[in-house]
């Protein structure tokens, strides 16, 4: 974590990490692919969590899935006072209908009301004038 922004501390932006975040700004969800058996990283790294190849290409990703844990926090996280406005934070692992799996925020939902299995979709939140980060929310029912 590097800057504060409105009391709270930005992710670490750099080379290796800006192609996410970046995307996160224009309203898509990308993660890395790897090139020799397909997986999808979350969180970006330099290999694949597979099977370690290094060749990795930022693909666009549904922003769809489902929840398949979550938990709730009722407490101020790393001592951040500027969090507390925003308890309680529901925390999720989403399976995304693409196949990965990652972290977020849910947000638009009463914790008592989150299920396992429940649909989500992401959105974005400007964090700072060139990121975004992606959060939850339940998905609209079709």
């Amino acid at each position: 974590m590097t800057e504060i922004r409105q009391g709270k501390p930005l992710p670490e932006i750099n080379d290796f990490t800006r192609p996410f975040w970046s995307a996160a700004k224009q309203r898509k969800l990308v993660m890395q692919k790897c090139q020799r058996c397909g997986t999808l990283n979350f969180l970006p790294k330099p290999w694949c969590v597979e099977c370690g190849h290094r060749d990795l290409k930022w693909v666009d990703v549904n922003p769809q899935g489902i929840v398949y844990s979550h938990t709730v926090a009722h407490a101020v996280m790393m001592n951040f006072p500027a969090w507390k406005a925003d308890l309680p934070v529901i925390l999720c692992i989403i399976d995304l209908d693409d196949g990965a799996r990652m972290y977020a925020q849910l947000t638009g939902c009463h914790p008592a009301k989150v299920r396992i299995g429940m649909r989500v979709e992401a959105y974005f939140e400007d964090i700072s004038d060139d990121a975004a980060i992606p959060k939850f929310r339940p998905a609209l029912s079709r």
